[in-house]
């Protein structure tokens, strides 16, 4: 196996595509090789370039492990706001599988916006100040916010779930969402029935 560098496109030296086949391969560098030649009117630096190329693409076991090096296994993004897990875990990161680092980060983005609604909600309403009305809504849109995450950190975890178990309960599924908002409504309940009394 010849040595290459991987940081050079030799395709597109070859002006060839990437599944091109090595008859492909050949006649490109065949017609190349006309223009680029020194005798032929190009440089002695192309000449190398070309020739290099070819011999890199044309030995299959040296073409495979070019290829190999040269597209290292991306982290595919879906196009839309939500994250996929999915594609992501396949390549992995640090050998923690991406699905589980999404599911601690929505419930760490929980976790902060509860941090931050509740104490800023306390400091509003004990205040009884009306110019801090902005305060008040924000404070809520924190919690709400908090809940939301939460809500997604579970769907990510039923995603999980339904992976690695197919034919996985709906029933289960469905108690876990109806627990899920009973006691987010419970405790947003008695956190303004806490500031009211108070």
């Amino acid at each position: 196996m010849q040595k290459f560098d991987a940081s050079k496109d030799y395709y597109s030296i070859l002006g060839v595509s990437e599944d091109a086949s090595k008859e492909e391969v050949d006649r490109a560098f065949r017609n190349e090789a006309r223009t680029r030649h020194p005798d032929g009117g190009g440089s002695e630096e192309a000449m190398k370039s070309l020739n290099e190329a070819h011999d890199i693409l044309s030995d299959p076991d040296t073409r495979k492990a070019y290829d190999a090096e040269r597209k290292p296994p991306r982290i595919a993004y879906s196009s839309s706001a939500v994250f996929d897990p999915d594609a992501a875990s396949r390549a992995g990161t640090l050998g923690i599988a991406v699905k589980d680092v999404d599911f601690a980060g929505l419930l760490l983005g929980a976790a902060t916006a509860f941090g931050v609604g509740i104490p800023l909600l306390l400091l509003v309403e004990m205040q009884w100040v009306f110019f801090l009305w902005p305060l008040r809504i924000l404070s809520l849109g924190a919690l709400l916010l908090g809940v939301l995450m939460a809500h997604s950190a579970l769907r990510v975890k039923h995603r999980n779930m339904r992976k690695a178990t197919p034919d996985g309960s709906r029933k289960l599924f469905v108690m876990h969402e109806i627990i899920f908002w009973l006691t987010a409504i419970a405790f947003i309940g008695s956190l303004v029935l806490a500031l009211y009394v108070l």
